[in-house]
């Protein structure tokens, strides 16, 4: 089975350097609707037999700009962005200040802040999303979420531990990864 998976394109808030998380839904800019027109070209001949998407506007937004009505997206609240609570709406600066124990980049010693989901939960639940599309049988799925949750299926790809999240790349708007499940294991695939 081929899993694709793909970020949202550019929104308001990523240009403003504020945080969105699960709880802020910031609209896509003229160049997020250009990346995911481009990300639809990209993918125009390679069929898939399920699409899923984050319930988030931007991912739905992304989704559907790409595949036009090729294909009815399935909304999972498992590949939501990480919730980051209060920080929610604020930007990098003024997050820092508040929060510096909640910094995505050192997972290791993150502390979530005010009604933040913490780590292990995040990678639970994309765990779940991927062992349950393991089961199902697709011979090729795409997967329509977030930059930190790209990140999360990466490590749960490895070892599913805050170590292994720490290793993982960062992904820019509409950037693709691909993973193949084989012998019930998932591999990036290069």
């Amino acid at each position: 089975m081929e899993l694709y998976i793909a970020r949202h394109g550019e929104t308001q808030f990523n240009i403003q350097r504020k945080y969105q998380g699960s709880g802020q839904d910031s609209p896509l800019t003229q160049e997020g609707i250009a990346q995911a027109k481009s990300l639809g070209n990209m993918l125009e001949g390679i069929h898939f037999d399920a699409v899923y998407s984050s319930p988030l506007k931007r991912a739905k937004d992304t989704v559907e700009i790409a595949f036009g009505d090729r294909y009815k997206p399935i909304l999972d609240p498992r590949l939501v962005e990480i919730g980051l609570g209060a920080m929610e709406g604020m930007n990098w600066e003024e997050a820092a200040e508040l929060y510096p124990t909640a910094r995505l980049s050192d997972p290791m010693n993150y502390v979530p802040p005010t009604n933040g989901e913490t780590l292990l939960d995040m990678i639970n639940r994309v765990s779940s999303f991927l062992d349950d599309v393991a089961k199902a049988g697709h011979e090729r799925v795409f997967v329509l979420a977030h930059g930190y949750t790209l990140r999360v299926f990466q490590a749960c790809t490895m070892d599913k531990s805050l170590e292994a999240l720490g290793k993982t790349q960062y992904y820019g708007n509409c950037e693709l990864a691909r993973y193949r499940y084989i012998q019930n294991k998932w591999e990036m695939m290069v």
